[in-house]
């Protein structure tokens, strides 16, 4: 999220909610107490700064995650922002998933060690490897929480890169072709793994796999990924012994996260319930803008992080 979309989901917060930008477990904003006859209004102006509402509800493809460290994690295999980026991309209003019985959440890790992305918790995710110098992901598939909750089960101990929107378009298939249509509650793909067995369900999807017709998508953005970064906007200078407030040795401690880059950090923005009043939300736009740019993103666990914080 950059600086200047902030500043325009705070205006929306106050003209047409209850004033508090709301950060969800998705990763999300959400906003509270909207009158149906507003929603047009402010439909078009996210979009004005690229923002949409297409498929963050509904028995589609909800917005694709990642770990919010991606890119500057000290403990990643490759950064995973630009796969997550293209698979919310290829996948957002496909015609191939658009008749699912319920939802279908995607999640990307740069590594297995932190649950940053809580992959296994998802109805397919993929975690950051590389074999033979290539870069490629160990997928999970039919995970989920809820009143039943199913760890995912690994589905390929390697897919390489280009092989991962083909995937996802077969899974769509399947689970639009064969998941539960009438019982709700029982119509996650977690169960329609569970009912299947993973080694029917991965036949079906190799099988429909076979079938795609070809979708030069796939791999196009693959060209693109050199091109792939974020460049900060202030030198990486260290402390260097300078005076420090009070109080700001347990903060640095509780909310400080060492970038694998030499003299960044990522800063921690801790919100009560993931809620973020708009005047806040403004202060912090104002300091993003000054300190990092356009490098703010959502946790998981309902925060902001500000990127490529210079040390000093």
């Amino acid at each position: 999220v950059t600086p200047k979309q902030m500043r325009v989901l705070a205006d929306l917060s106050e003209e047409y909610a209850d004033a508090v930008v709301h950060i969800t477990t998705r990763q999300d904003i959400q906003y509270h107490f909207v009158h149906i006859e507003d929603t047009p209004t402010i439909m078009r102006r996210l979009a004005a700064v690229g923002i949409t509402t297409h498929e963050a509800c509904g028995n589609v493809i909800r917005n694709v995650t990642a770990c919010p460290l991606a890119g500057v994690c000290q403990g990643e295999t490759f950064d995973v922002s630009p796969y997550a980026k293209a698979m919310a991309d290829f996948m957002l209003n496909h015609p191939d998933c658009q008749d699912f019985g319920r939802k279908f959440k995607i999640a990307f890790s740069g590594c297995s060690e932190h649950a940053c992305g809580i992959v296994n918790m998802h109805d397919l995710g993929g975690i950051a490897k590389t074999r033979g110098g290539k870069n490629g992901f160990e997928i999970y598939v039919g995970g989920g929480l809820g009143a039943v909750p199913h760890q995912a089960k690994v589905m390929y101990e390697f897919l390489p890169e280009e092989e991962i929107l083909p995937l996802m378009q077969a899974i769509g298939r399947v689970f639009a072709h064969l998941g539960e249509k009438k019982n709700r509650a029982k119509a996650r793909v977690k169960f329609l793994v569970a009912k299947l067995g993973l080694e029917e369900f991965i036949r079906l999807v190799e099988e429909e796999r076979q079938i795609l017709p070809h979708d030069k998508r796939w791999t196009s953005y693959i060209n693109e990924l050199p091109a792939w970064g974020e460049n900060p906007i202030k030198d990486p200078t260290s402390l260097n012994g300078e005076a420090k407030p009070e109080g700001f040795n347990l903060w640095q401690e509780k909310n400080v996260i060492s970038q694998r880059q030499e003299g960044y950090k990522v800063v921690v923005i801790m919100l009560p319930l993931g809620d973020i009043s708009s005047h806040q939300t403004r202060k912090l736009a104002d300091i993003a803008e000054k300190y990092v740019g356009d490098y703010v993103r959502t946790t998981v666990e309902q925060n902001f992080v500000l990127r490529w914080v210079s040390e000093s």
